[in-house]
């Protein structure tokens, strides 16, 4: 119960605008990836701290058309209240290390 409204407090966070594929690390324990079919060609790794600064960094693919509605992760699809759907799961520890050293 704890994770799911931490989950809830992370998405008033993240401007609803900038989210198409997008790796959210480094935020207590809540380390997803989030997937948003709204036409926004976005494929990036957000780092938050404790207080909420966002480092953004774009990966390959930015842009690119695939990003604008690219496929859902078909567990926890959702809609959100701009219409558009959303789907997100949990980073791996591999996955967390390998976006984290893209920081350094």
């Amino acid at each position: 119960m704890k994770r799911f409204l931490l989950l809830c407090l992370l998405f008033e966070l993240i401007p609803s605008a900038q989210a198409r594929v997008v790796y959210i690390i480094n935020f207590g324990r809540i380390n997803i990836e989030e997937r948003c079919q709204d036409g926004q060609a976005d494929h990036q790794v957000w780092r938050m701290d404790v207080r909420g600064n966002i480092q953004k960094i774009n990966l390959k693919g930015q842009g690119d058309n695939y990003f604008k509605n690219p496929e859902l992760i078909p567990i926890d699809i959702r809609k959100t209240d701009k219409g558009y759907l959303c789907s997100q799961r949990q980073l791996t520890k591999s996955e967390i290390k390998a976006y984290n050293k893209k920081f350094k």
